[in-house]
């Protein structure tokens, strides 16, 4: 807290005794007040420091105590809280863009719910990853408990009510509805678009979280757990991202040949719209371990999507800014290019799908929805 001391360069021109006793005394009352109100400061501090501390253990408990195995943090040097940004100088990324009449929808809002994700197992069956509390997406037979004692955080309450968060259930639908055989308790209190799934080769599951808890000051979580969706249970479980404040946060990932690739997003708006660290991230994961963690964009893209070819492994990143739509690539094992300019038109929600034929397809507006196919060189 700052303290405001008054300054008196003309003390010694005061001719009452009476008057400058009043003023000296004033300010020693105000130093008084001053620092009784800065140890208070101090005091609330350390106790809200010690609540988060808290708070941490206990979610990494029940965490733990849910998934059945334990949480890693992301491993060294970078760990939960490190990334590294792109290099300045790296490949310009060339394409054909050609604009057709739109094929299939416009893109989704990206203030829009998105409950249901769904991926593709090896042997061509879908799985899906539901996030909500709406029983009738669910098998009435699942077996999975959602209970005010088995949150995995610690929640305040609203006009006297507990919170109860989403969870996540992953199964193939049976009779119409998810059957689920992997479950995720409690994906925090920001439920936007909380979470995304991939299945890799060897058909093991893939779920990304970013749990954005509001009653811990709006921190992010960014899980990583991999289970089997055959014998429901979870293998392993990564703390990926750890972040202060956050506006939102929301995942993508996609599998290709032994590997699965993740992009997030991280905002934080509460004070400083350029606040520092912001921007979209990408990490791979593949049986010898992660790679490391890399800022693919900077800044706050409103919208954005992402599709990886699936005969070269080729990922496209397209997104939009106050500058305009932008696209952005990495071919497998190789550098992300510096982003390319789609269009002028800027903040409109945007989509991309792969034609897996090198070829991609992009739609920008939810409204006016605009094609390209576009075409890396």
């Amino acid at each position: 807290m700052n303290v405001t001391r008054r300054k008196y360069h003309s003390l010694h021109e005061l001719h009452s005794r009476k008057r400058a006793f009043a003023i000296t005394a004033l300010l020693l009352l105000s130093g008084f007040v001053s620092a009784h109100q800065v140890d208070q400061v101090k005091r609330g501090r350390q106790k809200h420091e010690l609540q988060q501390r808290e708070d941490m253990v206990f979610e990494k408990k029940q965490t733990e105590k849910l998934l059945g195995i334990g949480l890693q943090d992301f491993p060294g040097p970078q760990g939960p809280s490190g990334w590294d940004d792109l290099p300045t100088i790296r490949p310009v990324f060339r394409f054909s863009k050609l604009e057709r009449s739109p094929t299939g929808p416009g893109p989704r809002p990206s203030y829009e719910v998105r409950s249901i994700v769904s991926a593709e197992a090896p042997d061509g069956s879908v799985y899906e990853a539901y996030s909500g509390r709406d029983e009738y997406e669910l098998s009435p037979d699942h077996g999975f408990a959602a209970t005010y004692e088995n949150r995995r955080q610690m929640y305040g309450t609203h006009h006297g009510y507990s919170f109860n968060p989403q969870n996540v259930f992953i199964g193939k639908r049976v009779a119409g509805r998810i059957k689920p055989t992997l479950f995720f308790r409690d994906v925090g209190s920001h439920d936007t678009a909380p979470h995304h799934l991939a299945i890799d080769n060897k058909g093991m599951a893939h779920l990304i979280v970013a749990d954005v808890n509001i009653f811990q000051d709006n921190r992010l979580d960014l899980y990583w757990v991999i289970g089997d969706p055959v014998t429901g249970k979870w293998i392993t479980a990564w703390q990926i991202d750890r972040r202060g404040f956050t506006s939102w946060s929301h995942p993508w990932s996609a599998m290709w040949a032994d590997k699965v690739n993740v992009l997030w997003n991280w905002c934080d708006e509460s004070i400083n719209k350029n606040a520092p660290g912001m921007g979209i991230f990408f990490l791979q994961w593949h049986p010898a371990g992660f790679s490391r963690k890399v800022r693919v964009v900077k800044g706050t893209p409103r919208s954005w999507d992402a599709a990886v070819d699936k005969k070269s492994g080729r990922l496209l990143l397209v997104y939009a800014n106050e500058a305009g739509v932008f696209v952005t690539s990495r071919p497998e094992g190789g550098l992300w290019t510096r982003p390319a300019l789609l269009k002028h038109q800027p903040r409109e929600d945007v989509s991309v799908k792969s034609n897996d034929d090198g070829s991609f397809i992009i739609r920008t507006g939810s409204e006016d929805t605009r094609e390209w196919v576009v075409r890396p060189r």
